[in-house]
């Protein structure tokens, strides 16, 4: 027995025996631990990632409703302060005050006009004043671009039409016309769909003679009359609706107003006009619209995420939608992601569990070996293959660290400073480009690496003595703990562009020229007027100190300020000796024919008023509307100094020409009539050596 139990004892234990149980155990515990917590990580970030894209599609569309709506704002007053230039006319004030006194029928007054039938003696001056009011209403709402205007009176009965009729009012537009007359403040009609296309009604409050008053300012005693305009809105409300080039997919800006007790879309651009809301809406404070989940107003069964703006003044809500699928597509695809690399990870766990156990046993220690061996190949690989593309790119591509030293230049960029890959590295921009350049292109290094953004700056770089214009990007780049560790930089070279821009102006402002000799063409007395009215007002807006925009609009509006001279007859024009008062009123129609021409161009505002108010005197003494002081813009009193200044020293057929100083003096006499701010910057411009050269006599 003894003996049997000693031979027993010597029997060696099976590989696969309580040893090996535990290890492979402890290898699947590891595993489950690790795919549990892959798992927990992957649901985690999963609805993190749902929360971050809400709240940021949340936060987007609170910054395109508030932009927009500041932009409906911004054109809602603008439309009300239209109304200034005529509310804050004594004479209408007046006329509307008188109307407020008038204790007769309103209608027999506006029927006096149109008929032969007489008006009672207290109303009979009224009447006559009628036709003058009319055509003033008429050429103020010409003007400033509105469908039709008209007056009403306090009690929200109408007196004054640019139509020339006055066709009942609906209950609505009474009811706007006394809230303004109560609340002293511009009102604005809900949209309406006309065959015009849409419009809408805005009434400002007209205050009586002796009050301060315009829009923005309320007298004591209140408002005595209301000015009603007819605005067509298809197009800016197409323009405010319209998506940008940066909005996503599936996303919509939409206009919702309230009509009764109803709420409609706006749509300008169908024949409707409107569609009905159906979707109920739940509204949160100050009337918004909370961001949520919820049926389109466009499309009852489209499900979508919106978030609506109520604006101020009518009751319009700017409501930004975007599809629920294309809002949550990034969620879905971020999760698709997360549980492929939780899968992955897990799956990577019992790779790593398997290779452990291959190195417990001893069995697979030269196999990962050589798997490292391959990895840091394929590494190698794939380093090679970055440099090689970046060898083959044109722009320069860099990476700075935190202390501007280059720790990557690309072939590209080596080449182009002339110096090897090896040379530059180490190196700043100092030592690269030189002290100022440099200063100039680290200027933005450092709010990109505070601020954690991107940046772009365009700015001219001398390579090897020659001149480029390059656009450069600067994006920092982080490490692992989040700090900003340097930069990368992409040069691009945009010199050809820039050249091409620079003779697209030449070629404008050839044209321009070309255009002024065309219509001195008319005047034999003109000949050379255009070109140095220009150049004469560039100098002086320059000397004044005003902007680049001003300075292009003033050289502009120079160019083209003689061309309603050519719808003067030409024996007006040609006539020597002084013109009868009857031709001088020919003559000052130039005005009105420059208008008319440009009106329709897309030029600029301020280039079509300098024109149009370059003859007017800061007394009132000029033309076309004998505007005073302030009422003229500051590019059209330059014009008048200089175009009265250009006609003095060059000859006319009635008189000779006059001394350059001749004309200064007699300008500086009559600061009256102009800017004694403007002669005196044309008195230090004329002895500069660009005024010498441009008032050198032609040969």
């Amino acid at each position: 027995m003894a003996e049997h139990n000693a031979q027993t004892s010597e029997i060696p234990k099976s590989i696969g025996g309580a040893g090996q149980g535990v290890k492979i155990g402890v290898v699947l515990a590891f595993v489950l631990v690790i795919s549990v917590g892959i798992l927990l990580l992957a649901n985690k970030a999963v609805k993190d990632k749902e929360v971050d894209v809400l709240e940021n599609l949340q936060k987007r569309f609170e910054i395109l409703t508030h932009v927009r709506g500041e932009v409906v704002t911004g054109f809602l007053d603008n439309l009300s302060h239209h109304g200034d230039r005529l509310i804050k006319s004594d004479l209408f004030r007046l006329y509307a005050a008188e109307i407020e006194d008038f204790d007769g029928d309103l209608s027999s007054l506006f029927g006096a006009i149109h008929s032969d039938k007489n008006v009672e003696s207290d109303g009979a001056v009224l009447a006559e004043q009628l036709p003058m009011m009319e055509n003033m209403l008429r050429e103020f709402s010409a003007y400033a671009g509105f469908v039709n205007a008209r007056i009403l009176s306090k009690s929200g009965e109408a007196y004054i039409a640019t139509d020339g009729h006055l066709p009942p009012m609906e209950d609505s537009q009474i009811a706007s016309a006394m809230a303004t007359i109560s609340t002293n403040k511009p009102q604005y009609s809900p949209l309406r769909k006309t065959v015009r296309g849409m419009e809408m009604d805005v009434y400002v409050p007209i205050y009586p003679p002796d009050a301060v008053g315009g829009t923005d300012e309320i007298p004591q005693d209140g408002a005595v009359g209301v000015l009603m305009m007819t605005r067509l809105v298809s197009g800016k409300i197409t323009e405010l609706l319209s998506n940008s080039d940066l909005s996503a997919k599936g996303q919509k800006m939409r206009l919702m107003q309230k009509d009764g007790d109803r709420f409609k879309e706006a749509t300008p651009w169908s024949s409707e006009g409107f569609n009905e809301v159906t979707t109920k809406i739940d509204f949160g404070p100050e009337d918004s619209i909370p961001f949520a989940v919820r049926m389109s107003i466009g499309d009852p069964e489209q499900k979508v995420y919106s978030l609506g703006k109520r604006i101020a003044g009518p009751e319009w809500w700017l409501i930004q939608e975007i599809d629920y699928d294309d809002a949550v597509a990034p969620i879905k695809d971020f999760n698709r992601t997360v549980y492929m690399v939780a899968g992955l990870g897990i799956l990577t766990a019992f790779l790593i569990a398997g290779l452990a156990w291959w190195i417990l046993t001893g069995v697979q220690s030269q196999r990962v070996a050589k798997e490292f061996k391959a990895l840091a190949t394929q590494i190698d690989d794939q380093k090679r293959f970055i440099d090689s593309i970046n060898a083959n790119i044109d722009e320069f591509i860099t990476l700075k660290d935190g202390m501007g030293r280059y720790t990557y230049v690309n072939d590209a960029f080596a080449a182009a400073v002339g110096r090897t890959k090896e040379e530059l590295i180490g190196m700043d921009a100092a030592a690269v480009f030189g002290f100022d350049t440099a200063k100039r292109l680290e200027s933005i290094d450092q709010v990109a690496m505070r601020e954690n953004r991107k940046e772009t700056i365009n700015e001219a770089i001398f390579l090897r003595s020659q001149r480029h214009q390059f656009q450069i990007s600067k994006s920092p780049y982080c490490d692992s703990n989040g700090a900003c560790a340097g930069l990368v930089e992409v040069y691009r070279d945009i010199t050809e562009f820039v050249a091409a821009q620079e003779q697209n102006k030449r070629l404008i402002k050839s044209a321009m020229e070309a255009l002024g000799s065309t219509i001195e063409a008319a005047d034999p007395y003109l000949g050379g007027h255009t070109k140095l009215l220009a150049g004469l007002s560039v100098e002086v807006a320059k000397s004044m100190h005003m902007t680049e925009m001003d300075i292009a609009e003033i050289e502009t509006a120079a160019n083209l300020s003689q061309i309603g001279k050519m719808f003067v007859p030409n024996e007006i024009l040609t006539k020597p000796g002084r013109l009868t008062d009857e031709e001088m009123a020919t003559m000052e129609e130039h005005v009105e024919h420059a208008y008319r021409i440009l009106k329709d161009i897309d030029i600029e505002e301020g280039v079509l008023l300098a024109i149009y108010q370059m003859n007017e005197r800061l007394d009132g003494s000029g033309y076309p509307k004998k505007l005073m002081g302030d009422e003229t813009i500051m590019l059209a009193r330059i014009l008048s100094v200089l175009n009265v200044f250009c006609a003095m020293i060059r000859p006319r057929s009635y008189r000779g020409a006059k001394d350059p100083q001749q004309a200064l003096d007699i300008l500086s006499s009559e600061s009256t009539k102009f800017d004694s701010s403007v002669v005196q910057a044309l008195a230090e411009v004329v002895k500069t050596p660009a005024g010498e050269k441009l008032l050198a006599p032609r040969e």
